[in-house]
């Protein structure tokens, strides 16, 4: 199936379940196709394996496993009624690349996973909150968190004693969010 099947297909699966399991807000229901674009304008800057954190609806991790086949895609996602329509959502649309995770990041052992990857985070709270959440994998050698942005909330967020950024990118984004950034951080040392 063509990707573009495959995310038309999502959206309608998304709408279909979204009436009774709220997966985003009413607003936001309108705008998914907004969503979608804004979750693969980081695709260039993932790494082949990445752990989606508090996936919801699956944004922005399943529109990256669509596009990207071969990558590894890991939804973590607590809430049991979000989990659930990640896995029939993604069971539908054959996503062989994904998994589907129904814990708390901060119970994942490191041996549940893949040996090395990226967290990425694209609503999910504060960077202190976020490197709190994520303290167990993210003091692993050669594991990167990378948190969706904007410019004025990285100012406005302090990073924790021990970790720090290590690159900045710019998203390409729409008039309203010229200021949107993925933020990678990591252990410091």
């Amino acid at each position: 199936m063509k990707k573009s099947k495959k995310i038309n297909q999502y959206i309608h699966l998304l709408r279909s379940w979204n009436k009774t399991h709220n997966l985003v807000s009413k607003s936001q229901e309108n705008n998914l196709q907004e969503h979608i674009e804004d979750s693969l304008s980081i695709f260039d800057n993932t790494s082949d394996t990445l752990l989606d954190l508090g996936s919801g609806g699956g944004l922005p991790g399943v529109p990256i496993a669509i596009n990207g086949p071969n990558k590894r895609v890991f939804l973590i996602e607590s809430n049991s009624k979000k989990s659930s329509f990640l896995l029939n959502a993604t069971n539908k649309m054959d996503l062989k690349n994904v998994t589907v995770i129904n814990s708390r990041i901060e119970d994942l052992h490191p041996d549940q996973l893949p040996v090395k990857f990226e967290i990425i985070a694209r609503a999910v709270g504060t960077v202190g909150h976020v490197v709190g959440l994520t303290k167990n994998l993210l003091d692993r050698p050669g594991i990167q968190l990378k948190l969706m942005k904007t410019e004025l909330q990285l100012q406005n967020e302090p990073l924790p004693e021990g970790y720090v950024i290590k690159k900045i990118y710019k998203i390409p984004s729409k008039e309203k969010d010229k200021d949107r950034i993925l933020v990678t951080i990591e252990k410091d040392g």
